[in-house]
């Protein structure tokens, strides 16, 4: 169980930190108010790619979470050193 949940983290990471590559290249997404035209497909895609990496952040936060959860109650936790 442990070793899925460190999967779990390391693949959320790996997503994340690729999501959050890309988001750079749509950062220039201007409020949607602005008078000055801008492309829809761009900030949709800016849109998608953020609720994308909100949720892995969400993944790799509960990941992290269950592995300390796991570790704690296994033991591994409350040894002295």
């Amino acid at each position: 169980m442990l070793q899925r949940f460190v999967y779990l983290l390391v693949g959320g990471t790996a997503a994340l930190a690729g999501i959050s590559f890309i988001l750079r290249y749509f950062s220039d997404i201007q409020p949607v108010a602005t008078p000055e035209p801008q492309s829809v497909w761009r900030f949709e895609a800016a849109f998608l790619l953020t609720a994308a990496q909100w949720i892995a952040f969400a993944v790799v936060a509960i990941a992290a979470v269950s592995i300390v959860v796991l570790l704690f109650r296994s033991g591994h936790g409350t040894r002295a050193l």
